[in-house]
């Protein structure tokens, strides 16, 4: 499914109406018929329920003059209140037969506001802002929504909750929470992202009319399973190890064996044919929890952290890897920085940068020159932490727009950019996948070495990095799904999420 921004939307709208010959007003009257058959769904009865709409002077507000109109047909008790009667042209046609009708149209001040406290509404709809908010609210806009938020009422907004920005899901001041959101066409972006989506509640997207034919070049989807292939999971009777490929990883230290044995343990558990984990001999105290299958290469440390003496004296066996994870667990330190310099600049590897290796690329302009250079295929998986020290920027504005932040980074190295959050976002610079699956039970230390574990594994067996990361999120996330059913989300490990691959991949192949 697509995700829209609000330009996006309006240019939508405008080739409706001026290319296709649609009316903006039949689109208004579409959209809010939508939002009130939702409501109707929704209650068994509505003709004793107080309601009241809340109207901005804009489209949106346009929307809720047509959904007050059908309640109004259905129930005695409905109220509009409207911030400012001079409203956009289509939205007074809807406005004036509201009029005629005699529905209750009040005016709203602050006095009547503080009025309606005494007041109390079953259902409210929220029809103020929508897409096209472009300030912080304040004043009595601030007042309405602080009114709405503590009212009570089931609340449904009208394509998005007013003070969401549609564009990044960052709020404005102060937003509408809603139980409900009825939005049109495809998704917004705020409807998606968090925050946005946290006050979006439920969020319904409904056809208001539009032709499919219209929308076109939409780059940001929402990834499903329909999005991902999963040919290569077929296994021919008389394959062997090195048809599903060789991982090499380079992790872990003495502060951080676990980040080393999940990477690997995810890798072997999701499908590749051999592992080889390159790590510290000081971490090898924590290896009776790697799984048996991996072949360990302990290499000489120095204060129990990787070496770049000891890390070239397996060079051989990087020329035979077909892919390379770099990162977990390794800490940050010269010799990090050297060994991935030296990496870069003697092989062309398919790799996968996490962690300490993110951390190193963003304090080493060589480093980020060299991988920018680099040939083969590259996933970076950086955290909004880690995404804002790649992009010298505050950790605030990668979470106003993670989306930007994405693909500024796979852009800038030409790698694919897995953003890992509450909503992870997958991006070749150019095509975005924002992950929807996933709960908070993932939210531990070592979610991500398994992550990238997974994603090694998925190029060793053959998928593009691309692919890979968009499948490998996709089955991270599912498989913690899938234990949230028999779980507490409190008690969900990484470790759980690998043994919980299996059920991911039956149930991704089952459909």
């Amino acid at each position: 499914m697509f995700v829209l921004t609000s330009s996006q939307m309006r240019e939508i709208d405008r080739k409706a109406s001026q290319e296709i010959g649609i009316p903006e007003v039949v689109l208004m009257e579409n959209a809010g018929f939508c939002v009130f058959e939702e409501i109707r769904k929704d209650f068994e009865t509505l003709d004793d329920k107080n309601i009241a709409v809340f109207c901005g002077k804009g489209n949106n507000g346009g929307d809720g003059f047509v959904v007050a109109r059908y309640l109004a047909q259905v129930c005695q008790n409905v109220k509009v209140f409207l911030f400012d009667e001079n409203v956009t042209l289509t939205s007074k046609v809807f406005l004036d037969i509201l009029k005629r009708l005699e529905v209750d149209v009040s005016i709203l001040s602050e006095e009547l506001l503080l009025s309606l406290k005494t007041q109390r509404f079953d259902i409210i709809v929220d029809a103020i802002f929508g897409i096209g908010l472009s300030k912080d609210i304040d004043g009595l806009y601030k007042k309405a929504i602080e009114y709405i938020n503590g009212s009570g009422a089931y609340v449904y907004s009208v394509d998005i909750p007013s003070g969401i920005c549609s564009d990044s899901a960052s709020v404005r001041g102060c937003a509408v929470k809603a139980n409900k959101t009825v939005t049109f066409v495809y998704p917004k972006i705020g409807n998606i992202l968090y925050p946005g989506s946290y006050y979006c509640g439920k969020v319904i997207v409904k056809d208001i009319g539009i032709p499919e034919k219209i929308i076109k070049d939409i780059k940001v989807k929402i990834l499903t399973a329909e999005d991902l292939d999963i040919s290569k999971f077929y296994r021919f009777p008389d394959s062997h190890k090195g048809d599903y490929g060789k991982v090499g990883i380079v992790a872990g230290s003495k502060y951080y064996p676990g980040a080393a044995v999940l990477c690997s343990n995810a890798a072997v558990q999701s499908g590749c044919g051999l592992c080889y984990l390159i790590t510290p001999q000081e971490a090898l105290y924590f290896q009776n929890l790697r799984k048996p299958e991996i072949v360990v290469l302990p290499l000489e440390g120095k204060e129990g952290v990787i070496s770049f003496d000891g890390f070239v004296k397996f060079d051989e066996y990087l020329a035979k890897f077909d892919v390379l994870g770099f990162g977990c667990g390794l800490t940050k330190n010269e010799e990090v920085e050297k060994i991935l310099i030296h990496i870069l600049e003697n092989f062309q590897i398919p790799i996968v940068i996490d962690a300490d290796g993110l951390n190193t690329l963003s304090s080493s302009q060589k480093a980020k020159k060299l991988l920018a250079n680099y040939k083969s295929q590259k996933v970076l998986t950086p955290h909004y932490m880690e995404a804002a020290r790649i992009l010298g920027v505050d950790v605030k504005d990668v979470a106003k727009n993670p989306i930007d932040a994405a693909t500024k980074i796979a852009s800038e190295f030409r790698a694919i950019c897995v953003l890992k959050g509450s909503r992870t976002i997958i991006t070749d610079g150019d095509e975005v996948f924002i992950n929807v699956l996933g709960n908070p039970g993932m939210a531990k230390g070592g979610s991500g070495d398994v992550l990238t574990g997974i994603i090694l594994s998925m190029i060793a067996q053959g998928y593009s990095a691309f692919e890979a990361a968009k499948l490998s999120v996709y089955l991270h996330s599912l498989s913690a799904d899938i234990l949230l059913e028999k779980k507490a989300m409190q008690t969900i490990l990484p470790s759980d999420i690998i043994e919980g691959l299996d059920s991911a991949i039956r149930r991704l192949i089952e459909g």
